[in-house]
């Protein structure tokens, strides 16, 4: 995104195509520090940004896929980071602040009107609570491999499938705590097996869409295209998606949501803002997708897919399912094609 060329990446991506990662902002001007937190990130797949005391407002409030934001107490002339704490917390309420105190410092030493805007603090070099704070915030939910390779492989034939012509290339799958939309183009559809139970969104941008249907490069071939049909790839994307779930996790077992109460959280948006919230602080599983024209007569498009999970999700049964799955096919009662 724009404001990303602003800051400096201070990590590398895993290697392991599937790894979730997160992306973090850094606001820290020690040099010895700096080197540590790089090993850290690698090893705790984090993906580092370092931005300026400066900037650091403007470009967090310009990032929506953003995990959290690590800022040191003082900057190199000693002064105190205490005014950007504040200014970050209101502009990104939803994003959780580490800030990293200062040598001899204590929590009890912050201002009471700071401490309430952080999620937590670790002294200087020690990062096991750094590794913790992680761990609460951002990775409190794991996402099975397997299922990060399967969405990611049904969603990128459904976008192939409605960008015809057009090149579509995913990247490294994250994890996310913002909650603000991208774009304009926002769909919205339930997702439900015996293991998990929420939403999925994607997001995307208007004029980008309709330029490819006037290249007659989507799934909709009309002479005049209009909002209606940009809102008809966007919907038919979707329902795609959604089959492809639906075939591969769907409830096999209907009489056992029979007679049960389901729990329901009311969905939140905010228009002005651009906020959407689902009642759960619960890390989101998010993929971006770039779809680009081979030929260079489009600009490149940028699709937001994020998953979330807010009203049941146990992993442990995926990995049960999958078990047998395997069990059949070793069987020979299933055939892999």
């Amino acid at each position: 995104m724009q404001a990303a060329a602003q800051m400096s990446v201070i990590t590398r991506q895993s290697e392991a195509e599937h790894d979730v990662l997160s992306k973090v902002i850094v606001v820290e001007h020690d040099p010895q520090i700096l080197a540590e937190i790089k090993s850290f990130f690698e090893e705790c797949n984090l993906v580092g940004y370092r931005a300026n005391p400066e900037n650091a407002s403007t470009v967090i409030g310009t990032n929506i896929d953003l995990g959290a934001i690590f800022l040191a107490e003082a900057d190199s002339e000693g002064r105190d980071c205490f005014d950007l704490v504040n200014a970050i917390h209101i502009v990104r309420p939803d994003l959780p602040i580490f800030l990293r105190l200062l040598p001899d410092r204590a929590p009890e030493d912050l201002p009471p009107e700071v401490a309430k805007c952080l999620a937590g603090v670790f002294a200087y070099g020690d990062y096991t609570q750094a590794k913790e704070l992680i761990e609460t915030y951002l990775f409190s939910r794991h996402y099975p491999t397997e299922f990060v390779s399967e969405m990611k492989a049904m969603s990128l034939a459904a976008l192939r499938a409605s960008f015809k012509e057009m090149q579509v290339e995913a990247e490294q799958p994250y994890i996310v705590k913002d909650k603000l939309i991208y774009g304009e183009l926002f769909s919205l559809i339930p997702l439900e097996s015996n293991w998990c139970r929420g939403y999925m969104t994607i997001q995307t941008e208007e004029e980008k869409v309709m330029e490819m249907i006037h290249a007659k490069k989507s799934s909709v071939n009309t002479p005049e295209p209009n909002f209606v049909h940009v809102n008809a790839v966007l919907g038919e994307l979707s329902n795609m998606i959604w089959g492809s779930f639906k075939s591969r996790y769907g409830i096999k077992d209907h009489q056992d949501t029979l007679g049960q109460v389901r729990v329901e959280i009311p969905i939140i948006v905010n228009h002005l803002r651009k906020y959407i919230s689902f009642g759960t602080d619960d890390p989101q599983l998010c993929f971006k997708y770039k779809v680009s024209d081979p030929e260079g007569k489009l600009a490149s498009s940028f699709v937001y897919q994020k998953f979330v999970f807010s009203l049941d999700w146990a992993p442990e049964k995926y990995a049960e399912s999958n078990q047998s799955v395997n069990e059949l096919v070793s069987s020979g009662e299933l055939e892999l094609f």
